[in-house]
């Protein structure tokens, strides 16, 4: 098994047991073909590539993380040559479709089959035929909706669940098709893709790109992706201030479950932001309102409920099939860590509509302590 990873991505045996036995690499055998997950960096390989197993050993890379603008003018003028693209961030989850021996597989952006997604999935027609006749490529996209374990967000034109596709790149290479090719494609499939909002001049492309993002900022929508219409070049991404808000809304409703560096991050973003869009005093204290609106309502909402006795849970629905897809997926998101349970459930014609409590322990366990002891170290 060492040797048949270590060919396959061109590494030393030794390097790959030692991975395996520090735990950076994961063997699976709940699929078939078995699979190795690595869930960290290792040189030149990224953390998500899986390996599949078997006789014919198949990698697929995993996908490269994205740089953030700050400054976007700095950003563009640094980072890019000539004309760049523009393209929607949506507001989900990272998943990669493609198939093995003529099955349908579908990875999260960690690397792993997530059953659920699997299945949701195999329900587009699109996707499936794209997957079954492009053996060669991967569809990277991003799974939205309200019905998924992970990201809840509503779109017009997909509210229950949706993915929509943003690269297409060969499997072991993990090279990009150009946007022109990677559009063409998929049109040809009729596969959903990211909104495109067009090629601009260098020159030009900061002042489209706060265009349509203020347009971006009243839909409610997350941001965008610049890229080389070649990708040559890495691309960046950049949200809007609503994005940051909503980020930093959600995680203080959990404020010890989730790192600093994560609410660090976003006030900095804001304040960069503020400088470049060189905001006059008023529009900056509606900013510092927004901010301080976002971290605290959510924090004192959360302490509340918990001083009342209550438990604060991350609420998600999915629809399943049947009770044994449900139990997949709790089965699931238990090797992965999640504690979870089950809460009201809805019978739907012939589907199950369930919701799932996350339990966020640590903000539970530490605002109880406080409140009762009333002191921290």
């Amino acid at each position: 098994m060492y040797n048949t990873i270590a060919k396959s991505l061109n590494l030393e045996a030794w390097r790959i047991k030692g991975a395996i036995k520090r735990g950076t690499i994961k063997i699976r055998a709940d699929f078939t073909p078995p699979y190795a997950v690595f869930l960290k960096k290792m040189g030149w390989i990224e953390e998500g590539t899986v390996v599949f197993l078997g006789e014919n050993p198949q990698v697929i890379r995993g996908y490269p993380k994205i740089k953030r603008a700050l400054f976007l003018s700095s950003a563009i003028k640094r980072h890019f040559k000539n004309n760049i693209a523009v393209e929607e961030k949506m507001n989900g989850y990272n998943v990669r479709v493609f198939s093995i021996n003529n099955k349908i597989v579908t990875l999260t952006r960690g690397g792993f089959i997530c059953p659920y997604t699997t299945s949701r999935i195999k329900k587009i027609e699109s996707v499936v035929k794209f997957a079954k006749k492009e053996r060669d490529l991967v569809l990277c996209g991003e799974v939205v909706g309200t019905e998924n374990p992970y990201v809840v967000h509503c779109y017009e034109e997909a509210c229950n669940f949706g993915y929509f596709v943003f690269d297409v790149r060969y499997k072991g290479s993990n090279t990009p098709l150009s946007i022109k090719d990677k559009m063409e494609i998929l049109d040809e499939y009729g596969v959903p893709r990211v909104n495109f909002f067009g090629i601009f001049p260098k020159e030009e492309v900061v002042k489209k790109t706060f265009e349509i993002l203020r347009e971006m900022e009243i839909k409610g929508r997350e941001g965008v992706v610049l890229k080389d219409p070649e990708m040559k070049i890495s691309p960046i991404k950049y949200t809007p201030s609503l994005t940051n808000i909503s980020d930093l809304k959600y995680a203080f409703r959990f404020p010890y479950d989730f790192g600093r560096d994560f609410f660090f991050s976003r006030v900095i973003r804001e304040g960069f932001q503020a400088v470049e869009m060189e905001e006059n005093e008023e529009e900056l204290r509606e900013r510092a309102r927004r901010i301080g609106e976002s971290i605290l309502f959510p924090m004192v909402d959360t302490i509340k409920k918990i001083k009342e006795g209550n438990a604060v849970t991350d609420d998600y629905r999915v629809r399943v099939n049947t009770e044994k897809e449900l139990k997949e997926l709790f089965a699931y998101l238990q090797r992965q860590g999640v504690r979870c349970t089950l809460g009201k459930k809805i019978k739907q014609n012939s589907e199950i509509i369930v919701e799932i409590k996350k339990i966020k322990s640590n903000s539970n366990d530490k605002i109880r302590f406080i409140l009762h002891e009333g002191v921290v170290e």
